[in-house]
């Protein structure tokens, strides 16, 4: 199963100036809870990886970094094309946690199983955003939560078959 994890404000932004615009220590907490739960697999842009996680691997689980670039990096598996990764996963558990092009080509190959939401209640002019996802459908969802000032909740969207 291939699940797709990301903290989005009210319209679907995700990332300012190369980082989140918000400290939720809960969500982070959530983000590792999740990620180790279900296989420990984790796919994430260059970027991302570089940006968010400060080049260092994220602990107890294999990161996958999908790059152009062919120099190795300490304990990550680069990926260099895509869907032929992604078809490596048909039977095994994999977490896409950003950036948002990555999260643009899994959705647009239909790759997408399930999303991992935390909403967070505001605008926080965004300059990276999550794609639609319209044609996913809500499964459950928390209690709204409030930490540092910060209203949020957790939602899962399953794929819509049609």
């Amino acid at each position: 199963m291939i699940r797709l994890i990301v903290a989005i404000d009210s319209k679907r932004g995700m990332a300012k100036n190369g980082g989140m615009p918000w400290s939720i220590p809960d969500d982070e907490q959530y983000f590792t809870d999740q990620t180790k739960t279900f296989g420990g697999n984790v796919l994430t842009g260059k970027t991302t990886f570089v940006e968010a996680y400060k080049n260092k691997p994220l602990s107890d689980r294999q990161d996958f970094i999908l790059t152009h670039d062919t120099e190795p990096i300490e304990a990550v598996t680069l990926v260099h094309d895509l869907d032929q990764f992604l078809n490596g996963f048909s039977d095994k558990d994999l977490w896409v946690a950003g950036g948002a092009n990555v999260f643009d080509q899994v959705m647009k190959a239909g790759k997408a199983d399930e999303l991992y939401i935390t909403e967070i209640e505001g605008d926080f002019s965004c300059d990276q955003f999550f794609p639609d996802y319209s044609d996913f459908k809500l499964i459950r969802q928390s209690e709204t939560k409030e930490q540092n000032g910060f209203k949020f909740t957790y939602k899962v969207y399953a794929r819509t078959t049609t």
